[in-house]
């Protein structure tokens, strides 16, 4: 029977070798590192805008904000909670635009259709329109029809029902929103129509209209007076009056309900700067569009003061996280292949009305990312490389690494046997060396699991 040896074990090898080990982590530790760092974007920590009482802001809440950088120029009430109206229809645009193709074909249903009070597109059920055409008559004449349509095509699995369809749409919206770090938004329904529970902030539009001005079509599309559907059938006019009445602007979205009160949010570009202004609970006919001028102007005129002092921005900055990173942590694992296609070839992409042919959605459920600003590929991209390495790292280091089974599985005696097979010559020692070999046999106790001693 083989027997332990008495030698006292050589623990500054162990060691060496544990650091060796660890070393060939240190990949794997940066990635994760660099990884937490993309998905934890700090904000500047500085002083926050305040309401500037000269501007005479009709309406309860504002924030203008810097589009680019995030600089905040004034705000008040920016970080309540309260009903948003359709101006609910700008997250389910980049919802919508995540999750089909902007020629995907989707058929109307009786459940699409909404009350006479309702802003509508004004379609019936069984016509078939473009998802581009539906964002138009969403976005343009404000449709909660569209919206409906949208949110009951697009979020359907087979045997869902109308109602658990358009859930499920709700469902990854509320998601993109969290994933971007913006916690005071909860959205109820697609449209906005005033339902209890249903809210965000002007803080949360601001910066998820800085989020949605990475998408070429939602501009193009807030940006348009007149929209007419591919089949000619219909003729779609922007309620947006602010359109053709400031220079500069490139767009925006309009909002009422008797919960809401009069709602809006308005982009404009002056001298390569460009500016998100958002209104909530303003008053009618005309003040809630003289707020967002007003608040357009002074941003403009306050980053231009302090282009020409030299000053640099001392003020409260928003930002947001990427969701995109957030869906591939979640979803990404060893040897996963990330990046299928959206509709594979000679897939018919046409929604029927009891969508028994679900949209094809890549992992994680985000598709057709050409939507998406190359600034933001480009980091995603850099995201799925490092999680790659990382996750070789990790099955490289967990096959190399030997196993402790049989350790654990022996009693260890640190007392030499009466007898041993190999016999070593005793080392002359000193009071000192006896208190090293003490110490060491301390250090091996502790290296040994309390269930193996």
């Amino acid at each position: 029977m083989r027997q332990r040896s008495t030698q006292p074990p050589n623990l500054a090898g162990r060691r060496f070798s544990t650091i060796r080990r660890c070393g060939s982590l240190l990949p794997l530790i940066a990635s994760l590192f660099i990884v937490q760092a993309v998905l934890t974007i700090a904000l500047p920590r500085s002083a926050r805008a305040q309401e500037v009482p000269e501007l005479q802001i009709t309406s309860t809440h504002y924030i203008v904000i810097d589009a680019e950088t995030g600089e905040v120029f004034a705000q008040r009430g920016a970080h309540e909670s309260v009903p948003i109206a359709s101006l609910t229809k700008i997250f389910t645009t980049i919802e919508a635009l995540e999750s089909a193709s902007p020629e995907t074909e989707i058929t109307t249903t009786d459940d699409d259709l909404v009350t006479l009070d309702a802003t509508q597109m004004g379609f019936g059920p069984g016509e078939t329109f473009s998802l581009q055409d539906l964002i138009y008559g969403m976005l343009l004449p404000s449709g909660n029809d569209a919206a409906q349509a949208i949110a009951r095509a697009l979020g359907a699995e087979p045997g869902d029902t109308a109602d658990e369809a358009v859930d499920r749409f709700l469902a990854r919206t509320n998601g993109r929103v969290r994933d971007m770090g913006l916690s005071e938004t909860t959205l109820v329904n697609p449209d906005g129509w005033g339902v209890p529970g249903h809210a965000s902030s002007a803080h949360d539009v601001a910066v998820f209209t800085m989020y949605a001005l990475q998408y070429p079509r939602f501009i193009d599309a807030i940006s348009t007076s007149r929209h007419e559907t591919a089949s000619g059938g219909y003729v779609l006019t922007n309620t947006n009056k602010l359109l053709d009445q400031y220079e500069g602007l490139i767009g925006g979205k309009t909002g009422y309900d008797d919960d809401a009160g009069y709602c809006l949010v308005e982009i404009a570009e002056r001298d390569g700067s460009t500016m998100i202004s958002v209104t909530l609970d303003g008053v009618a006919p005309d003040d809630w569009y003289d707020d967002n001028r007003v608040l357009l102007n002074y941003a403009f005129e306050q980053k231009a003061a302090r282009a020409e002092s030299g000053a640099g921005i001392t003020g409260e900055r928003l930002n947001y996280l990427d969701p995109d990173a957030a869906v591939i942590v979640r979803s990404a694992t060893v040897g996963a292949s990330l990046g299928a296609p959206a509709i594979p070839s000679g897939l018919d992409n046409t929604v029927t009305a009891d969508a028994r042919d679900p949209v094809p959605r890549a992992p994680g459920g985000t598709l057709f990312a050409t939507e998406n600003h190359a600034a933001r590929q480009l980091q995603t991209s850099l995201l799925v490389v490092l999680i790659v390495i990382a996750g070789g790292t990790l099955t490289s280091y967990r096959r190399a690494r030997p196993s402790l089974s049989g350790v654990r599985s022996q009693q260890v005696s640190l007392t030499p046997p009466a007898t041993t097979q190999r016999q070593r010559p005793a080392p002359s020692s000193t009071a000192s060396d006896s208190e090293e070999n003490v110490g060491e046999q301390q250090d091996l106790q502790e290296e040994i699991p309390a269930s193996s001693r």
